[in-house]
């Protein structure tokens, strides 16, 4: 499966090079024997494929950053280690992007102290010191590898004046030494709001119906959905630093004073089994991204879901069970993942980041400015260059709400992709 964290840039393949020397002295044994001397075992690199990033100010002089890398071919028993010898990491403080000045600089090193696997994921903690009559600042990483000199690049703004309560505080489950990477919690887990110092704060929690409906496509310039107002459900007071645990679904805001929710700290509660979709009523509802207008409704008016989805499947595939299943797998696989990066104030799938993505897959190339996100896929034998530009728009109860620019020259890409998804054709 491709790899994507749309706040990383992702690294090529490292190659392995084989010792090709033959043992002339070898000739006369057996021929298992002669294989293994000829052609020894290749130990796989460490190669880092991905990254993200967070931060939470500690005070009014720096703040600190919290890293999460998804390292392959890493000893569990050697991570550190493996890490200290394979690469090197190190940061540069910009005014913005596009603007080629140094406010900080330093290297960080891989230390028992910073340094942490959980999960099958690096994470890396270091404090950035924050500079001189400067509010908000753009950090710049980079993880560079030793051996074949790739860097993997990863970009995050500071707001060091952190006017939103997710600039101070973060969302902790399990051992409450790292804050959550994500936008979600599980009904199951056990969480506790915090501050770096862990001070106590009386919070309000306000939830909210999550009833958003999916991502319109792309070629839909003329209708724009209205923007449903927020449905308050529920308010409760809550300290910092207190464990929580939440059993209604919803999304959830976390704010100072009620009388001002501009600033707060949202998240979602979702069931135990999210980001995969197994109950047949959650796996009807997305398959509108490959679905006509009427194969739609004839879904959602079936009051059995799982009757629905086996009829619908079999109906676009002509009756053919294997390659039924295999779209199956596939496209559901693909909403997890889109589940697992975009999950903001609704679930990830819905969003039209993740409706693209669900498409067309992972892009090629992404640029990022302060407002703006732009996925490229690569040109193919059927395509010229593809390219999805995504603004970023101000949203109460998230800081990572963007919005797809729509075109009606889309219509010539995406409607073949869909099609490849109902006749089985889609790569991995």
């Amino acid at each position: 499966m491709r790899k994507i964290l749309l706040y990383a840039l992702i690294l090529g393949l490292t190659g392995c090079a084989t010792n090709k020397k033959t043992n002339k002295n070898n000739n006369n044994a057996p021929r298992e024997a002669r294989t293994v001397a000829n052609y020894p075992e290749v130990v796989a690199k460490p190669m880092v494929v991905a990254i993200k990033s967070r931060y939470i100010v500690k005070d009014s002089s720096s703040a600190k950053v919290f890293m999460e890398l998804d390292v392959e071919n890493l000893s569990k028993d050697k991570a550190l280690q493996q890490m200290k010898e394979t690469f090197r990491l190190s940061f540069l403080l910009q005014s913005d992007y596009g603007v080629r000045d140094r406010l900080a600089y330093n290297k960080v090193d891989f230390t028992e102290q910073n340094f942490i696997l959980r999960d099958g994921k690096v994470e890396v903690v270091f404090d950035i010191p924050r500079p001189k009559n400067i509010s908000r600042a753009l950090l710049l990483t980079e993880i560079f590898e030793l051996a074949t000199s790739k860097k993997s690049n990863n970009d995050l703004v500071i707001d060091f004046s952190a006017t939103r309560l997710g600039d101070r505080y973060g969302l902790y489950v399990s051992d409450m030494s790292r804050p959550l990477f994500r936008n979600y919690i599980n009904k199951k887990d056990t969480f506790q709001i915090r501050s770096i110092d862990n001070h106590v704060r009386d919070l309000y929690l306000i939830r909210y119906a999550n009833d958003f409906d999916p991502a319109q496509s792309p070629m839909a310039t003329t209708l724009k959905p209205a923007i449903k107002s927020l449905r308050i459900e529920e308010i409760q007071k809550i300290q910092t630093g207190t464990p929580l645990q939440l059993q209604t679904e919803g999304v959830y805001f976390a704010v100072e004073d009620t009388m001002n929710t501009r600033n707060g700290l949202g998240f979602m509660i979702v069931d135990n089994r999210f980001p995969k979709f197994t109950l047949p009523e959650k796996l009807v509802k997305p398959l509108i991204y490959m679905s006509t207008s009427q194969e739609t409704r004839t879904v959602a008016e079936n009051p059995d879901a799982k009757q629905a989805l086996d009829r619908y499947f079999l109906s676009i595939t002509g009756g053919n069970q294997t390659l039924s299943k295999k779209i199956i797998k596939t496209y559901y696989r693909r909403i997890e993942e889109a589940n697992r990066l975009f999950t903001s104030f609704k679930e990830g799938w819905k969003t039209d980041k993740g409706m693209v993505y669900i498409i067309l897959g992972p892009p090629n190339k992404v640029q990022r400015s302060r407002d703006r996100e732009v996925w490229m896929y690569a040109q193919s034998q059927n395509f010229s260059e593809i390219i999805f530009t995504f603004n970023k728009r101000p949203n109460q109860l998230a800081d990572n709400y963007y919005e797809l620019v729509r075109y009606p020259e889309y219509q010539a890409y995406w409607y073949p992709f869909v099609e490849a998804w109902r006749t089985g054709n889609v790569m991995e």
